[in-house]
């Protein structure tokens, strides 16, 4: 079939970015191809982006401003709770009915109680300008830094252990690099499901001689690539990094070089490590003692070496000293700064590295600028035009703790879906229904929206333009192959709308100004504000995506980042004790419960479970090892009652080897099988992440299910 028209656009899904043609037939996205000749992809794509875009028509998109029924004009409205339906609670209003509505009631919420009585949730599958402006909004005119978005709970482990450190948290080098490494760790990720481009990549690696290392505790399909792999006890990741250092240093196998020249408390951090011995953690970890000194020898003895890590390192309460730990090795071994090198968390979603870039986080500006230096807000107030709130915000858990509490009385969401996605949900539930006005902006009615008042309809993106930046820095154009279905509006615009109503109503004025020419304007004040993106341009990346840092535009664009050294001038050796998991399984809860993604669905499910894909793995499984699944008893296809100490649901057995003895694996793309009932939201101190990977459950043999997917 002859398409009327291709675009050539980024993939929605993983942080990979791949470039991808929307083949367009009687407006319906009939194909999905791809250029050979483009990075990051070349050519490849996996089956989401070949085969689940097409979402986009899917009949329960929103394509017009909802209201509740209840909420009328001049009114106080009531607290939110959950919708039975959009068609029972909800009226179908005009833009400017909705858009006045929203803009009231924020703005009386301001002048009550202050602008830290809202909490913005920005969205990392929005673009970097949608952004940008909505974080602009909350801290320009709302006067909050309560701003964050769902790097909260994937990576904010790696974002800490990363910046106090080595003061930078991007993924240091490049995809392009990958296929010729010489030796590679991989821990955490499950590569092959969550970023299947990048696993083909590193399997050319190992077909090319590369040495392979997997640090996990399933069997994922790279531990048939790997050389060593060490299957640690879920929670022992600390003592298996901890163990590999001390053997790095017992043996001389340290970069003294680099470590003079580029690092700091080399000293007390060899201390740290005396009792961190490969017997001690044989015995915390599982692993071998044999193997640990096996790992630390091909990692330390390689010309250059790269850590690749996924959110089994982050999701944890201990998940910033996870990813320390990551870097005192790098820094050991010297290998930063270089070519087939360095420290690469592999970002889940296609532009959390964006959203993060361009200030979705509670205590930075654009360009990880401290929120809390007064030099930097100078710089913001001069460039916005008004006075800025001098206090960091809270992140996303704890906003849902601070509706609770009553301190955080509005939530306005574009493009995320808390109520999947936080975990303890009965909690989270509580905390939403105590709110006095939930805005939800998206392309589809999500768990959370069943709780809005008032829900705006938006552009997907096959709808819009801008520009998404991937796991490797690497900034990309999107661009509109459709038209938005019924009266559904870009993110951008909307977000320019409500700004100038509520400049109107709370008296503020800021500059330049809310009438943007378009997204290119938008990308070229973030570059005014945050030199590391000056260099990129629309018409630069016309063809090609750049990757920042690009100062000017004469600058390449940079391939590997630290050639010249760290951000924070010295990399700082991080101490820390090992510290096992908040929960662990006990007579009453046997069962350790990990959760994460499979190949066919992305993150909540709120896209892929409306595409074709869905008919590939319609309903929720769970991973049991053969030996535990005869003590149930269960087979596959059996139902499994899973119960933790917050809740429980019903999932589909699945008895396989590749979860360990004692540990099942649920993922979290199903909202009828909620994962996050089940988890428990102790946090991070450092990071504030909570713990998706240890949570202690109970197994039985189930006898039905409650399934009902309901798409709004």
């Amino acid at each position: 079939m002859k398409p009327d028209r291709i675009t050539s656009t980024t993939c929605p899904f993983c942080g990979v970015g791949c470039q991808i043609q929307l083949n367009i037939k009687d407006e319906k996205i009939v194909r999905v191809t791809t250029d050979f000749d483009l990075a990051p992809n070349y050519g490849q794509l996996c089956v989401k982006g070949r085969f689940g875009t097409d979402f986009v028509h899917h009949p329960t998109r929103l394509t017009r401003p909802l209201m509740r029924k209840d909420i009328l004009p001049g009114e106080r409205i009531a607290k939110a709770r959950k919708a039975h339906s959009l068609q029972e609670d909800y009226r179908e209003v005009s833009w400017e009915q909705a858009l006045e509505v929203v803009a009231d009631k924020l703005a009386g919420i301001v002048q009550e109680s202050g602008g830290d009585a809202i909490g913005a949730f920005c969205c990392a599958k929005a673009t970097n300008e949608d952004n940008y402006l909505f974080q602009k909004l909350a801290r320009s005119i709302l006067k909050t830094n309560n701003v964050d978005h769902c790097a909260r709970l994937c990576h904010a482990g790696s974002v800490a252990g990363l910046m106090r450190t080595i003061g930078s948290s991007a993924m240091s080098n490049s995809i392009t690099e990958m296929e010729h490494l010489q030796t590679f760790i991989v821990t955490g990720s499950n590569t092959t499901f969550a970023h299947p481009v990048i696993a083909l990549s590193l399997k050319k690696a190992v077909d090319r001689g590369a040495n392979l290392i997997v640090i996990d505790p399933r069997h994922i399909e790279l531990v048939d690539f790997a050389t060593l792999w060490i299957q640690q006890r879920p929670g022992a990741d600390v003592a298996v990094f901890q163990a590999i250092a001390h053997v790095i240093i017992e043996e001389g196998l340290f970069d003294k070089a680099y470590i003079g020249e580029h690092t700091e408390g080399f000293d007390d951090y060899a201390q740290s490590l005396e009792s961190f011995t490969p017997t001690w953690a044989e015995e915390v970890s599982g692993v071998p003692a044999d193997l640990i000194r096996q790992a630390a020898r091909m990692y330390a003895q390689a010309e250059s070496a790269a850590l690749y890590w996924g959110m089994g390192i982050s999701q944890s309460t201990h998940g910033a000293d996870n990813a320390s730990a990551l870097v005192n090795l790098a820094m050991l071994c010297g290998n930063i700064g270089k070519y087939g090198g360095g420290l690469n968390p592999l970002r889940g979603q296609n532009n959390v590295q964006g959203c993060s870039d361009v200030g979705g986080l509670p205590n930075i500006y654009p360009g990880y600028q401290p929120v809390s230096d007064g030099k930097v807000r100078a710089k913001f107030e001069a460039a916005w035009g008004t006075r800025l709130n001098p206090d960091n915000g809270l992140t996303a858990v704890e906003m849902v703790h601070a509706a609770e509490r009553g301190d955080i009385r509005a939530f306005y969401i574009m493009g995320e879906d808390p109520m999947t996605s936080e975990p303890h949900l009965k909690h989270a539930r509580h905390s939403l229904e105590n709110l006095d006005l939930i805005v939800v902006q998206d392309i589809f009615a999500n768990e959370t929206a069943l709780y809005a008042h008032v829900i705006l309809p938006a552009a997907s993106f096959a709808e819009k333009a801008g520009t998404f930046t991937n796991t490797e820095r690497r900034v990309q154009r999107v661009r509109p192959a459709l038209s938005p279905p019924g009266v559904a509006r870009p993110d951008m615009d909307i977000i320019c709308d409500l700004a100038q109503r509520l400049e109107t109503r709370l008296g503020v004025v800021t500059t330049p100004g809310w009438d943007y020419d378009g997204p290119e304007a938008v990308w070229q004040e973030i570059g005014q504000v945050a030199a590391e993106f000056r260099g990129i341009t629309y018409k630069r990346i016309d063809k090609a995506g750049i990757q920042y840092p690009c100062y000017d535009e004469e600058h390449p664009g940079t391939l590997y980042l630290f050639e010249e050294g760290v951000p924070s001038g010295r990399g700082k050796f991080w101490q820390m004790d090992f510290k096992p998991p908040v929960e662990r399984p006990d007579a009453t809860y046997p069962f350790n419960l990990s959760t994460g993604r499979v190949l066919y669905h992305w993150h909540g499910g709120t896209m892929t479970r409306r595409s074709t894909l869905n008919e590939i793995a319609p309903e929720p499984e769970v991973e049991i090892n053969p030996a535990d699944a005869k003590t149930i008893p269960v087979v596959s296809g059996d139902l499994v009652r899973i119960a933790s100490r917050r809740g429980e649901i019903v999932a589909r057995a699945k008895v396989t080897d590749r979860s360990p003895i004692g540990t099942i694996f649920l993922p979290f793309h199903y909202v009828e099988a909620a994962a996050n009932l089940l988890t428990l939201d102790e946090l991070d101190p450092s990071a504030k992440i909570p713990d998706f990977k240890n949570t202690a459950v109970a197994l039985q043999v189930a006898e039905e299910h409650n399934w009902e997917l309901t798409l709004h």
